[in-house]
């Protein structure tokens, strides 16, 4: 009953408590910012071994429930209650993390990481204490929150020389929006940069290929 009454702290209507947001947001912004000092393979290495044993840990105590019970009561204000039989936003954000840094340029894959760490917070911290309509039960001024801060990441990026300004990744801003509405079945913390990272990567490849004779 103790277990269960924490669980169900977690999953109030007012949505993740404070101390989940802001452990995602510090380790969301913390991954992209360190990866960027470290040579190119560093990271993947790293990150896919973080990526790896996140993964395996909720495997495996979705298969001994003492290991389950212990995980849910310690870390009870950081996980979500349909993450008791689950796997964690932070596995989904660890695996996205690897994937984005094999696959996407590591200036593209620390843009679109911050567009999620910083940008998702921004959202639910505006959007949610909003009156108004809402849009798949998201507000759309939280989604206008979302792709403002991201435009702010690109700015600070771009300012500070960590990537060259360049209008898809204001493509990517916006997309990255409105995949954290959309109601996909997969996780946020998945979608949101391997989404955006593939547009700002690949868009620009595809309209080269579409005006090639």
């Amino acid at each position: 009953m103790a277990e269960r009454s924490l669980l169900l702290k977690v999953d109030g209507s007012s949505g993740p408590p404070w101390p989940r947001r802001l452990f995602h947001a510090a380790v969301g912004t913390a991954i992209p910012v360190t990866a960027y000092f470290l040579p190119d393979l560093l990271p993947i290495i790293l990150i896919g071994i973080l990526a790896a044993a996140s993964l395996a840990l909720d495997l495996v105590r979705f298969r001994v429930p003492w290991l389950n019970r212990q995980f849910l009561y310690w870390l009870s204000l950081l996980v979500k209650k349909e993450e008791e039989a689950h796997i964690t936003g932070a596995t989904y954000l660890l695996i996205a993390a690897f994937v984005s840094f094999l696959v996407f340029d590591k200036e593209i894959a620390v843009a679109v990481l911050l567009f999620l760490s910083l940008g998702d917070p921004a959202a639910a911290l505006i959007g949610r204490p909003v009156p108004g309509p809402r849009i798949m039960g998201k507000s759309p001024i939280g989604t206008m929150a979302f792709v403002g801060v991201s435009l702010l990441v690109i700015a600070v990026l771009a300012t500070t020389g960590v990537l060259e300004f360049q209008w898809v990744l204001v493509v990517a801003a916006v997309v990255a929006g409105l995949v954290e509405l959309a109601p996909l079945p997969l996780d946020d913390n998945l979608t949101v940069p391997l989404i955006s990272g593939a547009c700002a990567q690949y868009l620009p490849l595809l309209l080269q290929l579409q005006s090639v004779p």
